[in-house]
């Protein structure tokens, strides 16, 4: 979900980081008007002054709005005859500030609202106020009334509510452009009826709004404009598209963006029957099954745009056909069988996006034979068998790339020697495609120019450049046999190296070089000696990985790493205290230092206040932990600290932790009771919303590092590949295969279902409490199984006593619970058969009594060891056999037991008093019997004292010495 939910909102990141190369307005095809007539019309200029009166202009974009000669006036346009004004074109091209810095738009943006006013202006041919802030005012009613518009404009510029249905009154226009900047900004379409009387429409554009009411009858509506060319409708939240469509009213349109709604249907063959379609985008609708084999009417199809769907079944051959195809995206599909050697014919084809399918078969250099235009090529498959990337040792390619991708195929072992022939090249990722063996020098040659570079997880090996120039580059080398020292790569903002088999001291002088890095991953390696002092100058660092290594020494100071966010040293040789300088000038939100030997107080994180993950687990550290932890750290999520010698009580300051969802304090000494109050972990409540929570939380570490290298990433694509929405395409694609780098800081290691596991980019859904092998005393609290969506419960190696829960069952998401070597006594509560996710349960050695249960997922712990050192439980997998089932009712078979035991005991008593009688009563009544009773007793007891002291002579006499 997280993977989901990240790449819809990295692509309209993108869509916005590209704007302003695809919003282009043509205001001379609309409207001819001068700005060289002398004067203008008195009631049109006061209606123009009392709209500036109503604005706010904190750039000055309407300072020249002054004198009688308005026609001059900046964004005022004349008719050059009449003088009246016939265009007011207030739009603010994205070009002109930075879209993504929010105080630059308040500053070049118009804000206030609309005013009335401007109904004077009778003549307007032209309105465009696209790209300000009307402050999420509705559409006034009123724009409904300039029925000379031909071209209206309102897109961007923070309106939000309902769309007047007045504007079906503009039956002279020709554009019209409501569309939103972003999901909060809530445009909302009741319906579209009133589009039908916009009957001269040729472009229709209501990108991100809230038509999800009008979406049983958009279409029908849609149907009734002849003249419409352009249809933009993307993110609308539209959900019916008809199968078919028997009459096309719009039999010239040109243009249909319909991406990112909710269609979740079949794919409608009716579109691939418009010939004279030149773009078609449908991409992220959940379209499913087969692309048909009408698209080969498609003859003039320039942009094909299938991205992100659930299509299936083979691409068909005809698909060769769209000899005017340019761009051609397939990505993320369920698309299978061989790819067909027809897309060689596509001579026009620039961009080939097929990555991300079930494509199987062999690519060979047919399938390039003709695409000498080419400059993008992805390819990708899921399948577990790989994909085969054969084009030959000796291939001379056609084309002349900017990028290549190329994930899970299987290529050459061989370096692939026809990149040498790529002599524009700007990012290279070749991502688990088999290749082995030494990098060639003439591929480090090119690295003047290559801005991203990814040959993660083959298995390449030798030294690598001691030194290379890069021009603001992300660079992934991970996972490959690479030996040697650390390179000096400057111009490298992204540096990745996890996970081969470098080795010696990380230099002092490796931060001259790389003075501009924002993200080093060096884990998982072996370099030795300690961190150097130096790195406090990398005052651009956010992300700095260096666990699984042989440091040694301490932490350094840190202070003038600003934006210094994710820290994992986790796993070496470390020691000493923690510095207290970590935290006094960097946000800090993930630190990790599992694994070393540090120890001392914790004081020195006390002013780490937006810490998200704290892991010191298996160190040294000692005392208590601090209340503060639960009281300044609010935005803890992750707390480990198992194996250290903690000692003292669990603190109640971190029931109050609002997103913790991962509790670790195993291997610890710590002493009195379990805080009830850990019921009140609210994270841990529900599932849905703890996932949400503690996904938004940590995306904050994956989303900073996409967004950087998504930047560097959109400037390449940008520049020298692609523009606009398909540019926006390419680099989310490529920026997927480039996560595994991205997400290295999402890996930790917990004790799950009785052993070590690494969870790795899927931390955020791990729901954990982990109390083991301390000394905790007393009974499980009841509140702790208020905590539905806890997904591991770990109590075992203490001395707690008392009964299991009885509303043990409510943790209906436990996957794993162990509650061995304790002191519980009682039943296994029944309610515990209600677990039936439960997969790994250890309740030995405690005093638990009565049957198992037998209900559920129960029948398959058939391991005795779960249930050993129990030795009053009965029932299956044990060889004890109940005598009686707990739960039998009190029948016949039952009262007959009880009679039978009651006339048992009453015969039993009875012969106790008979014979105590017969014997006891004779001596009491006859004399005689009782007084030679009780001369026989003296007898024998003198007898027995005699043969005592007879006996003890004689042997004291044998062991005299003499």
């Amino acid at each position: 979900m997280i993977t989901s939910i990240f790449t819809y909102f990295l692509l309209l990141f993108l869509i916005h980081l590209f704007s302003n190369e695809f919003i282009s307005l043509q205001a001379s095809e609309f409207v001819s008007y001068s700005t060289n007539f002398t004067t203008c019309w008195e009631i049109e200029r006061n209606a123009l002054l009392k709209f500036k009166e109503g604005l706010q202009d904190p750039s000055g974009r309407l300072s020249s709005w002054v004198g009688n000669y308005c026609c001059t006036w900046s964004g005022v346009g004349c008719n050059r005859q009449t003088g009246h004004v016939t265009k007011l074109d207030l739009g603010m091209p994205p070009s002109s500030f930075n879209i993504n810095d929010p105080k630059a738009f308040d500053f070049a943006s118009l804000q206030g609202t609309i005013s009335p006013s401007l109904l004077d202006l009778k003549y307007l041919h032209y309105l465009d106020l696209s790209w300000n802030n009307f402050e999420q005012t509705p559409i006034p009613n009123f724009i409904g009334s300039f029925t000379k518009l031909e071209y209206l404009n309102l897109s961007y510029a923070s309106f939000s509510g309902l769309v007047p249905p007045h504007l079906g009154n503009l039956s002279n226009l020709r554009y019209l452009d409501l569309s939103s900047q972003s999901l909060d900004q809530d445009t909302l379409v009741s319906d579209l009826n009133w589009i039908r009387g916009l009957s001269s429409l040729e472009l229709l554009r209501i990108k991100v709004a809230n038509l999800s009411f009008a979406s049983a009858s958009w279409l029908q509506a849609i149907n009734k404009l002849p003249s419409l060319m352009e249809l933009d409708l993307s993110s609308c939240r539209l959900h019916d598209i008809p199968a078919s469509l028997p009459i096309l009213n719009f039999s010239s349109i040109q243009v249909i963006d319909l991406s990112q709604n909710d269609f979740n249907s079949p794919l409608p063959g009716w579109l691939f029957n418009i010939s004279s379609l030149v773009e078609l985008d449908l991409s992220s609708n959940g379209f499913s099954g087969q692309i048909p084999p009408s698209i080969q009417n498609l003859n003039n199809m320039r942009d094909l745009v299938l991205y992100e769907n659930d299509l299936s079944g083979l691409l068909p051959i005809s698909i060769g056909n769209l000899s005017s195809l340019e761009t051609l995206f397939l990505s993320s599909n369920q698309l299978n069988g061989t790819i067909p050697e027809t897309t060689g014919q596509l001579k026009k084809l620039i961009m080939l996006d097929l990555s991300s399918n079930n494509w199987g078969g062999v690519v060979s250099r047919i399938h390039f034979l003709h695409l000498n235009n080419m400059k993008v090529f992805l390819l990708s498959s899921v399948k577990e068998k790989p994909l085969v990337f054969d084009v030959g040792y000796d291939w001379i390619p056609p084309f002349s790339l900017n990028l290549i991708f190329i994930k899970n195929c299987q290529m050459n072992p061989k370096f692939p020697i026809w990149l040498q022939t790529q002599k524009e090249l700007k990012i290279v990722e070749l991502i688990e495609v088999g290749i082995s063996g030494y990098v060639p020098d003439w591929f480090w040659k090119l690295s003047p120019q290559i801005e991203k570079l990814s040959l993660h997880n083959n298995k390449l090996c030798g030294e690598l450049p001691r030194s290379l120039q890069f021009s603001h580059s992300s660079i992934d080398l991970s996972v490959n046999l690479f030996e040697g020292p650390i390179p000096l790569f400057s111009g490298v903002n992204m540096l990745g190296l996890k996970n081969n088999s470098l080795s010696g001291p990380i230099p002092a002088n490796f931060v001259d070089a790389m003075l501009h890095l924002e993200f080093m991953d060096l884990s998982e390696n072996y370099f030795n000696g300690s961190i150097p002092s130096s790195i406090n100058k990398l005052e651009k660092l956010e992300v700095l990985l260096l666990q699984n290594n042989e440091l040694s020494g301490k932490i350094p100071s840190m202070n003038r790493l600003k934006n210094l966010w994710t820290l994992d040293l986790s796993n070496n040789n470390l020691f000493g205290s923690i510095p207290s300088s970590l935290c006094s000038q960097s946000p800090l939100i993930h630190l990790k230092l599992n694994g070393n030997n540090f120890y001392g107080k914790l004081s020195s994180l006390q002013n780490c206040t937006n810490l998200g993950t704290l892991g010191l687990a298996n160190n040294q550290f000692h005392r208590g932990i601090p209340r503060w932890i639960g009281e300044t750290l609010s935005c803890l999520s992750i707390l480990q600290l198992r194996g250290n010698m903690f000692r003292g009580k669990i603190p109640k300051s971190l029931c109050s932790l609002p997103l913790l969802h991962v509790l670790d304090l195993g291997q610890n000494n710590f002493s009195g009771s379990i805080p009830p109050c850990l019921g009140n972990l609210s994270s841990l409540y529900h599932s849905k919303n703890s996932t949400f929570v503690s996904a938004a939380v940590a995306a904050h570490a994956l989303v900073a590092n996409a967004v950087a290298a998504a930047t560097t990433v959109a400037t390449v694509v940008s520049t020298t590949v692609a523009s606009g929405k398909k540019g926006a395409i390419v680099a989310a694609t490529i920026l997927e295969g480039f996560m595994p780098f991205l997400s290295g800081m999402r890996d930790m290691e917990f004790n799950v279902k009785g052993q070590t596991l690494e969870f790795v980019n899927i931390i955020d859904l791990v729901n954990l409490i982990d109390l083991s092998s301390n000394n905790l005393e007393g009974e499980i609290p009841e509140e702790i199984t208020k905590l539905s969506a806890l997904g591991t419960l770990n109590l075992s190696r203490n001395q707690l006593t008392g009964n299991i829960p009885k509303k043990i069952g409510d943790l209906k998401l436990v996957e794993t619970l162990d509650l061995s070597v304790n002191h519980l006594s009682g039943p296994i509560p029944a309610s515990i058969s209600s677990m039936t996710l439960l997969s790994h349960l250890n309740l030995s050695y405690n005093d638990l009594s009565g049957q198992i249960p037998l209900a559920n997922q129960f029948q398959t712990f058939n391991d005795p060891s779960i249930y050993e050192g129990n030795p009053k439980l009965c029932g299956a997998p044990l060889p004890i056999n109940c005598n009686a089932p707990p739960d039998e009712p009190f029948g016949k078979d039952r009262d007959e037991s009880c009679s039978e035991r009651l006339w048992f005991y009453i015969g039993t008593a009875s012969g106790f008093v008979v014979g105590f009688w017969v014997v006891c009563g004779t001596l009491v009544i006859k004399r005689s019997w009782r007084h030679a009773y009780f001369r026989f007793v003296e007898e024998m007891k003198d007898m027995i004292y005699i043969f005592i002291v007879v006996k003890a002579a004689r042997l004291q006499k044998k062991l005299r010495p003499w």
